[in-house]
């Protein structure tokens, strides 16, 4: 066969989690493999893609190509590893190789499978080579993917924006870009996450002066927060506190983490007298100190979650402070992030973030202009838009039709892709794809243990154990429990109720003919508690028979 086949099996219809593949001559290569984070609280860590296309076809599998070191694009490569139960090499540029060291050594993976790329050198994948392109975004050695296919060069951006000032990293190469555009890109797939926005708010070098600014003028002490990857700006902070004479703290695993990664690559410096441990803090005057703390999103076991609900071991906050949000609020963290900003104005806790200097925080991710830069650089033959929702992909489908690109398609997970060198791109039928939900343990929730616990987490669950003789009499009185029920728990009239109601329910036998005990006493629970409360908890009933 002459074409290649593009299958997304995560970001495509969604913000994170972005994975997709390609396959050609009957041997497939990877690209990213990320994460997500859950919408709900109900005991899930991670929520990756379902990887059982893959796996059906592990001994096709090439290789795994990664862009960056975002949570997104590399956090379900473990789990992916695990699952193909053989040695495929990994490539990714030094930073990222850095990072996913220790997370494959947790699971007992090799990291002699890692393989470290640069860009302006080719590796062969199956029977792809991948040229690795600098680009800039809020982490380092970021990379778009020139791919060469039988059908020609498919071209991944990966995430990119065109930022001129990166003092840890590298910007955009539009020269590069350009070339491949003058030779010929057969397909572009391009990041859509910000097409909603026009222009460029800010650069990184504004940011860098706001919180130089903000740390200089500050009196008490200060805490940022911020996305843990982004050595940019751990590289401006820390000059900063520098220059305050100011000792750093860094609070959070995943913040210790990005500064061990891009310290061991030598693309972070953090002179030895500059931190302080969590645990010594306390010690430092609030005048002398600058905590950078991870939990920008309100998650709640973060630092900074604890920090405003004055829960964290190591440190309690004090009117006066200063809290610095150098982030955005992720899609679907709006409340979350409002609710943790008010616990810290509860707390005297001054606030700064976007709302009120807009230059503490720049996207990282191309804005409208950008991406038409990038389409207008490359100048493709064909467009499939990655990395967003339908109504980004769509925005930005319109978007490159705009510039002139007639051959365009628009898919979410799970639907292929087929490109030919020669012919129009041809959607094809759906592959298996989906999500996995990993609890916090590493073991999947599978779909019905999580209803489970949204029922539960909805409306509350009533336990009931009763204990009967071999003819069927009731043993004591029987034990009722109720959790998270209103009206209902610690309420004595509702549950005197109901232990009526299970006696009468043993006393009558069955509840009546056919029906089991257990039903019966479920079916007489349910019907009260609703009575009291309007909601239909979950009941549990225990039957203890005793001969």
């Amino acid at each position: 066969m002459s074409g290649v086949r593009f299958i997304p099996l995560g970001g495509l219809g969604e913000i994170g989690m972005n994975c997709f593949a390609l396959e050609q001559d009957g041997q497939i290569m990877v690209v990213d493999c990320g994460v997500t984070f859950p919408e709900d609280d109900v005991g899930v860590d991670v929520v990756r893609p379902d990887f059982s296309w893959l796996i059906s076809r592990a001994a096709r599998v090439a290789g795994i190509f990664i862009t960056h070191g975002h949570e997104d694009h590399i956090g379900a490569l473990p789990y992916l590893l695990e699952e193909l139960e053989r040695d495929v090499p990994v490539f990714a540029p030094t930073h990222a190789c850095a990072l996913l060291g220790p997370r494959l050594a947790e699971v007992e993976i090799s990291r002699d499978c890692l393989h470290e790329v640069s860009v302006g050198n080719s590796y062969p994948v199956g029977p792809f080579m991948v040229e690795p392109i600098a680009v800039a975004h809020s982490i380092i050695d970021a990379a778009a993917l020139a791919i060469t296919t039988k059908a020609g060069v498919v071209l991944h951006t990966g995430d990119f924006d065109f930022d001129e000032w990166q003092p840890a990293g590298h910007q955009t190469d539009e020269a590069r870009l350009r070339a491949l555009g003058d030779s010929g890109v057969r397909l572009l797939l391009s990041d859509s996450t910000n097409v909603d926005r026009e222009m460029r708010e800010a650069s990184e070098g504004d940011v860098a002066v706001a919180l130089e600014r903000v740390v200089l003028e500050a009196k008490e002490r200060i805490v940022v927060a911020l996305f843990s990857s982004n050595v940019h700006r751990l590289e401006v902070l820390l000059a900063a506190a520098k220059q305050a004479g100011r000792k750093v703290c860094l609070l959070g695993r995943s913040l210790v983490r990005q500064v061990e990664a891009a310290r061991a690559i030598g693309k972070l410096s953090v002179p030895s007298d500059l931190l302080v441990a969590p645990e010594r803090v306390r010690d430092v005057p609030r005048s002398q100190i600058l905590v950078l703390a991870g939990g920008s999103q309100a998650e709640a076991p973060s630092s900074l979650r604890r920090l405003s609900l004055g829960t964290h071991r190591d440190l309690a906050l004090e009117a006066g402070d200063l809290v610095v949000f150098s982030s955005r609020v992720i899609p679907g963290n709006e409340r979350p992030v409002m609710r943790m900003i008010n616990d810290l104005l509860r707390l005297g806790i001054q606030v700064r973030s976007r709302l009120t200097d807009s230059d503490l925080h720049t996207s990282g991710h191309a804005a409208r202009s950008e991406q038409r830069r990038m389409l207008e650089l490359v100048r493709p033959r064909a467009f499939v838009p990655v990395h967003g929702t339908l109504h980004h992909l769509q925005k930005h489908r319109d978007l490159a039709v705009s510039t002139g690109v007639t051959d365009t398609a628009v898919v979410e997970n799970g639907t292929p892709i087929w490109i030919e060198a020669d012919a129009p791109l041809e959607k094809e039928a759906t592959v298996p794809h989906g999500v996995v939900r990993v609890a916090f343990g590493g073991l999947e929730l599978d779909a019905e243990t999580r209803k489970k616990r949204l029922d539960l987490s909805r409306s509350g669950v009533l336990t009931v154990a009763v204990a009967i003789d071999e003819r069927g009499r009731l043993l004591g009185t029987p034990s009722i429990t109720s959790y998270g029920i209103p009206g209902v728990d610690e309420h004595p009239g509702a549950l005197s109720r109901l232990t009526s109601a299970v006696q009468d329910v043993v006393q009558q036998g069955r509840g009546r003919p056919g029906l089991p005990l257990t039903e019966g006493i479920r079916r007489a629970a349910r019907r009260i508690v609703h009575e009291v409360s309007g909601v239909r908890a979950v009941i549990e009933v225990n039957v203890l028979r005793v001969d």
